[in-house]
Parts: structure tokens; sequence; C-alpha cells
């Protein structure tokens, strides 16, 4: 996989052409597919002792992974606007998310069998299993969290495997996954066991959507900083998960709120050819008056180029999510 950095230290990476979306599906159905799954995902993810865990997880991850290749950029949209949106929801809008961009960064690695893919997305899903409702109150907090909130959230995914395991799921890689994402090593993924290849994705793609969801004590960063922590590894070496994340979803990922050189106010609609070249509608002029739609602005000239991500509370316009989705086609 090649890859640049760009003179203003953003990482460039070359990306495969993004699937074409189902036409079929309108943009009111999609926010009923992804509302519909929230709410499922919700009372999944918050009842530890659901005695029907192990079908439910399975049923969840199907809905997900048809949604996430049949509307790839619908997909991100929906579910980037919901993470900077909806902090009160915070924990299962991000794992969500997290789901979504692995199945899509997995496309971006080498070899990825069928089976590490169906326990990709099912640890993605559940790797926050036991501590949902404490991450939600996290996230409406205004201060650090207390010693208790710490102890509970520390070795959370070895207790939410555990949970797994006494729910039926031997899958030993989801297991894994779960076990060890937030302490995967770095270095080449080829170098590393399935399990923890796997868990390493989920660490990259986990640190990376979080970064793009505002909590009570802190704002969110803008799509291309978020970007910058996850492409590099902690000895400052190019990590090869994270790169992937990024060459997935782009460097604006649909959802994300960015500066064009015309001073327009745009969101991104759809990931394009470069990870830095996405396909944008303006929302707002540079006087910051607002369009009566959003206006779908044509590749390739200069003045429609993303200069700048913008921060999601930078977006001071209001703008109907099922406006913006049309354009995602």
């Amino acid at each position: 996989m090649s890859s640049i950095l760009s003179s203003a230290d953003d990482p460039v990476v070359a990306a495969d052409p993004p699937a074409q979306p189902r036409r079929g599906m309108s943009p009111d159905a999609l926010m009923d597919a992804w509302s519909g799954i929230a709410l499922r995902a919700g009372a999944l993810l918050r009842d530890e002792a659901a005695p029907d865990l192990k079908p439910r997880i399975h049923r969840l991850d199907e809905q997900v992974h048809e949604l996430a290749v049949s509307e790839p950029d619908a997909s991100l949209l929906w579910l980037v606007h919901h993470n900077t949106t909806e902090p009160h929801n915070y924990s299962v809008l991000h794992s969500l998310l997290v789901a979504v961009v692995c199945e899509l960064a997995a496309d971006c690695l080498g070899e990825v069998t069928p089976q590490m893919r169906l326990s990709l997305r099912r640890a993605a899903l559940t790797m926050n299993l036991c501590i949902t409702r404490l991450q939600d109150e996290l996230a409406q907090q205004h201060s650090p969290p207390t010693d208790e909130q710490r102890d509970a959230l520390d070795g959370h995914g070895s207790r939410a495997a555990a949970q797994l395991r006494d729910a039926g799921i031997d899958d030993g890689l989801w297991l894994e996954a779960v076990e060890h994402h937030h302490a995967a090593p770095p270095g080449p993924l080829a170098s590393l066991a399935q399990g923890l290849q796997l868990a390493r994705l989920i660490q990259q793609a986990d640190i990376y959507a979080a970064r793009l969801s505002p909590r009570r004590a802190r704002r969110a960063l803008a799509a291309n900083d978020a970007a910058k922590g996850v492409y590099f590894d902690e000895r400052k070496a190019p990590d090869e998960a994270g790169a992937a994340v990024i060459k997935a979803v782009g460097l604006y990922l649909p959802g994300s709120c960015v500066c064009l050189r015309n001073g327009d106010v745009a969101v991104v609609v759809r990931r394009g050819e470069l990870a830095n070249q996405p396909v944008v509608a303006s929302v707002a002029t540079r006087q910051g008056m607002p369009f009566s739609h959003p206006q779908r602005r044509c590749g390739g000239l200069p003045e429609h180029d993303v200069v700048a991500g913008l921060l999601p509370h930078q977006l001071r316009v209001r703008v109907a999510l099922s406006q913006l989705l049309r354009l995602t086609r």
C-alpha cells in the first residue's frame, strides 16, 4: 500500500474506488434502517444479562453488514452525523461506527478471510459490552473519570470477552479481538496472530471514531486531525491498521465538515478517488449565509478543493440529513 505525507503533514493515501451504493434505498428508508439498528443495538448492549445474547448479536451483525456493504457512504454519513450530535447515546453509536469502519478497512488489507471479517465486525460491536452505560455517562460528564470509573474501565476487554464466553460464544478470533482491543501491539500485522490483527484494526478504528465524537468534557476533532492520530503508531512509525482505516474512509469521511478553497462551508457526502479529495456539498457561503439546499460540488475544480477540516460545532447552519443523504448517490 503506497502512501505519502502532504506538505501540510496530512496523511494522503491512494484510495480504492469506493463501492457503488445500492440505488434502490431511499434516504428515508436508510435513516429508518439505521435508527432501528441503533435501537436494537442499545437494547442488546445495555442488557448485560440477556439470555439470548448470541443470536441477537448475530442478527445485529447481519443488519450492519448489509448496510455497510450496500450503502457505505450513506451509512458513514448517518453514523458520523449521529456520533457528533447525540452524546447521550455515545457508546452504541460509537460501536456501530467502529464496526462499519472495520468492515470497510478490511477491504484495504491483504489476507482477511471471510471468517476473520465476520469475527472482526462482531468484536467491534461487542468490545464495550460491559461498560456501555458507563461510556454514556462519561460522554455526558464534565469532569474527568473518578477512581471508581477508572477501575471499571480498566480491563473491560477481558470482562467483555468473559461475558461473551458465558453467553456461549466460542469464536476464538472474536473473543481474542475483544479481549485485546486496547492492547494490540504495533508493527506489521502479518507478525501478529489473527486475533491480534483484528484487535489492532479495532483499536485504531476505535481511537479514530472516538476523536470524531464530542463529549461534555472535550470537543471533537476535525476528521483530518482524527486521522493523524491513527496514521502513526506508538513508535511514530506509519501504522498499517491506521493507514487501512484512512484508505477505507478517506481523510475526510462522509458526514465530516470541511472548508473549501472558495470559502464555502461544506459537508462530505461521498469518499473520493483519493483520501483527501472527497465529494462534498456546500451548505453555507464564506460569510455564513446558508444555501437553500446543499449544493453538491463537482470534483476537479480548484475552487472546490478541501483546504481544511472543520470541527462539528463550527457548522452553524441546520441541514436536513435526508438532503445530504440524497447527494451520496
